[in-house]
């Protein structure tokens, strides 16, 4: 098989993979909605009840943001790709399997903020996916299978140490709430704080990641008259 017909399988799962995500995130709007009781409220009223809708609107925030971060690993890990072989898509796939379930348990946590089966099911599927997304790097760089045979182990390790960190936060997470910790702060509240910091963590990645010349290099003179 031809290296230009793997690139193409491979640019194939890619493109399914952005539309799995992006329907994920969508899917996260369709949830939010004032309840029946509220279609004639107005003035104060109305002001009230948008602000009850706070769970709702700040799970779809959190996932949203998850979804922003899991995608964002998903392309870190696939720009290091260099080959393609079977067990590469059913792993993905796996991963797309969580994504897609996400907006799932982000309408229960938004209807049940305070229960705690609702925010260890919330919890516990972002811990799956997390796990779904190291699995997958694992896979890709396992004695440099699909990665660049020449990528070091440092780097290696690094990819590790994040793509680990993410499953092990959300399980600490769950043990917070077993713990009662919903009795001094919402655990949505924490896991819009998680997911926040992974944004940050994400820019600083991205910035890392560009070559010195194209990151420091002093803008060109404009030769226009």
């Amino acid at each position: 098989m031809s290296d230009k017909e793997l690139d193409l399988r491979l640019q194939r799962l890619l493109f399914l993979s952005d539309g799995v995500y992006a329907i994920a995130a969508t899917l996260l709007a369709v949830e939010l909605g004032l309840p029946e009781a509220a279609a004639e409220l107005s003035g104060g009223e109305l002001f009230d009840s948008l602000v009850d809708s706070w769970p709702q609107v700040l799970a779809f925030v959190t996932s949203f943001l998850f979804i922003v971060n899991f995608w964002v690993g998903h392309n870190m890990q696939f720009h290091l790709v260099r080959r393609f072989d079977g067990g590469l898509t059913w792993l993905a796939l796996l991963q797309l399997l969580c994504i897609a379930f996400l907006p799932y348990p982000t309408a229960v946590v938004g209807e049940h903020p305070s229960d705690r089966v609702a925010q260890q099911f919330y919890l516990g599927s972002l811990l799956v996916t997390g796990l779904s997304m190291w699995a997958l790097w694992w896979y890709m760089s396992r004695k440099h299978r699909l990665v660049d045979r020449d990528m070091g182990q440092e780097a290696i390790r690094r990819v590790h140490v994040i793509s680990a960190s993410i499953p092990a936060i959300f399980f600490v997470l769950m043990v917070l709430v077993a713990l009662g910790i919903g009795h001094l702060v919402n655990p949505l509240v924490l896991a819009y704080l998680v997911a926040f910091a992974g944004v940050v963590l994400g820019v600083y990645e991205g910035r890392e990641s560009l070559p010195a010349d194209v990151e420091d290099a002093p803008e060109e003179p404009d030769s226009t008259v």
